[in-house]
């Protein structure tokens, strides 16, 4: 009987020197005041409400171990180091199943392991053995304008091995956080994104899969900025990531998004890192790219990696049109006759054929049964060839997505319009539009999002709604020798017309409520400089000073637009035959911004829209600042 009563008086002694270590950390952690500590809050995804209470985002009750820890961090505090102390169960202690929070409290209350019951992980062990990070790298994916979740960009964090080479980069796991939806509709996505309507979550999964999808299947430029995160700050990042990846956030497509939460995940990885708190309104991925970046010495290496449609294009560029004319032949059939170009040129229109039919059959336009030995025949002609692949990498672009300019804008400035001075002032949460400098950014894409400009009238001494964009898309996608995309356009707002009396009116402007939208084509001209469009449109205005309080209006866009070295052009021409009084009305635009640093500008705009023989007049300039 005594070996029994042995181990009864030894698990007595246990139990009493847990719980006097329970009071000791106890008083320690309300000494040190770690339930409002910063990096607590972070690991409980704490933020701070419009009342200025903080509180949890996460709704699942199985992320706390209090029932009061979404609202109350001392409770949770108390509750987490309560079960530390007592909890030995394998796999569903506390120390297996929020490593971060007691990795974290461990170090703030000098707890040793001695002094904690024996707890095994063998499931989050066996997690972080199969991820072995070493190395983590931020991605960002360019913006993606036909799907409403990809129209800013996305970002993902790839975690890299010790053993893993560029070359085998894609073989490592990436952290990717996306909305919980199967709908393959856009606009419900677009509505139910903004609204709340949608649960986020995290995954994490092989990185192929996502160059696969960006880079092959959305034709999309990948940006690896490889960050300067040590082992252990990436370990820790990724215990917290074991907390959170069992658990649904609100997702909104502009607020609490992929960037901003991977902001959470990097802050959890580096403590006394802030970066959520800049974004307390919405979160534009480029943006949250930046303001990593902004950390010292954050950044280790930046890699380029350029979508099949880039690729494509920029070969397309460096060959003649009869060299791309006899490549898309070869596409089609791979028995056409290229003896008509010399031996050089042959083999560079099979390697051309095969990066096009390549292209064709990620895109599903060609049939997914032939096209695999079609490709392998393009190869094997190719190889009789004794002459080194000439195909190069496309170069990286001067600017890359972190360096170019903030998506906020604010201007000031004044406008002329007939004979009257208009002071206005304009506010732009996000994104970029065509007179904005493209550095950076995706050539030819636009997004207007909640533009804002009111005006003073020096006349009449009263301030007004000028205009309201509430969106507005231009993507005027380049075509080639290869490729023809499609170019379209779509604004949605409020504008001022020059009409009063359903009539056009050279005196007064009415505000009219409009939906407008059209489709062409976009090609570069003469140099690459240039970008070209013509565009079908249907425009549909709303307002009292409108017969019947609304009209159709059917016809086109037509313009060019430059990007130098010094700022941007743009001018186009808009015929539009209105439903109400039959007629031709015609707005002519051409506009300058001085882009004199990456962030500040100077805009000039000339406007003319003519009806018959009237016509309303306009001229402004104004100064432009990104944030």
């Amino acid at each position: 009987m005594k070996f029994p009563l042995f181990i009864l008086s030894s698990l007595f002694i246990s139990q009493f020197s847990f719980a006097s270590n329970l009071d000791t950390w106890q008083q320690q952690a309300k000494q040190q005041n770690l339930a409002n500590h910063p990096y607590w809050r972070i690991l409980l995804r704490y933020e701070q409400q419009k009342d200025s209470q903080w509180q949890s985002i996460v709704n699942d009750k199985t992320f706390f171990l209090s029932a009061e820890g979404q609202h109350n961090s001392q409770a949770e505090l108390q509750a987490t180091l309560a079960a530390l102390a007592t909890d030995n169960i394998t796999d569903k202690a506390v120390s297996c199943q929020f490593p971060a929070r007691v990795s974290w409290l461990k170090t703030q209350l000098q707890i040793s392991d001695s002094q904690l019951p024996k707890v095994d992980c063998p499931a989050l062990q066996t997690w972080l053995t199969g991820i072995n990070p070493h190395q983590a790298t931020l991605v960002f994916a360019a913006d993606f304008i036909n799907n409403p979740s990809s129209m800013f960009g996305h970002t993902l964090l790839r975690i890299d091995t010790a053993e893993q080479t560029e070359d085998t980069r894609l073989l490592a796991y990436a952290v990717n956080y996306a909305a919980q939806t199967n709908t393959a509709n856009g606009l419900e996505f677009a509505y139910k994104g903004l609204t709340g309507g949608y649960a986020g979550a995290f995954s994490i999964l092989p990185y192929y899969e996502k160059v696969k999808e960006y880079n092959d299947f959305e034709n999309r430029d990948l940006w690896e900025y490889q960050l300067n995160l040590s082992p252990e700050e990436i370990t820790q990042g990724l215990k917290h990531l074991w907390e959170i990846k069992r658990v649904n956030f609100p997702y909104y497509f502009l607020s609490s998004n992929c960037s901003y939460q991977l902001l959470g995940l990097l802050e959890a990885a580096r403590p006394n890192t802030y970066l959520r708190q800049d974004f307390p309104i919405y979160a534009i991925p480029t943006d949250t790219l930046r303001r990593v970046l902004e950390e010292k010495d954050i950044l280790r290496k930046l890699v380029y990696r350029p979508a099949n449609g880039t690729t494509l294009a920029y070969h397309a560029q460096q060959n003649n049109p009869l060299l791309n004319k006899a490549a898309k032949a070869l596409a089609k059939d791979v028995n056409y006759s290229v003896t008509h170009l010399n031996s050089a040129d042959q083999a560079r229109a099979y390697e051309m054929a095969y990066d096009y039919l390549y292209y064709l059959f990620l895109a599903h336009k060609v049939d997914k049964d032939t096209a695999p030995s079609q490709l392998r025949q393009l190869l094997i002609k190719r190889s009789q060839y004794q002459i080194a692949d000439q195909r190069i990498t496309p170069p990286q672009p001067k600017v890359d997505p972190a360096q170019g300019h903030g998506t906020t804008r604010l201007q000031f400035g004044l406008s002329h319009q007939q004979d009257q001075d208009i002071s206005f002032a304009e506010w732009r949460p996000a994104y970029q539009d065509l007179l904005d400098n493209d550095q950076g950014y995706r050539r030819g894409a636009g997004i207007d999002f909640l533009r804002l400009r009111v005006g003073y009238n020096h006349s009449t001494q009263q301030a007004k709604l000028l205009n309201f964009t509430l969106l507005n898309i231009d993507s005027l996608a380049s075509g080639n020798d290869f490729i023809q995309p499609l170019s379209w356009s779509f604004a949605l707002g409020l504008e001022q017309e020059a009409i009063d009396n359903q009539q056009f009116s050279e005196q007064k402007q009415h505000t009219v409520s409009y939906v407008r939208g059209g489709a062409g084509v976009a090609s570069p001209l003469h140099s690459q400089d240039w970008l070209c469009f013509a565009l079908a449109q249907g425009h549909f205005q709303a307002a009292t000073a409108i017969e019947d309080g609304w009209r159709v209006g059917v016809g086109g866009k037509l313009g060019c637009r430059q990007q130098t070295a010094f700022g941007q052009l743009l001018l186009d021409v808009q015929p539009m035959y209105y439903s109400d009084n039959q007629t031709l009305t015609t707005t002519t635009r051409a506009a300058y911004q001085w882009q004199y640093s990456v962030n500040q500008g100077l805009r000039v705009q000339l406007l003319n829209q003519q009806q018959k023989h009237k016509d309303w007049q306009s001229i402004e300039a104004s100064w432009v600042r990104y944030f």
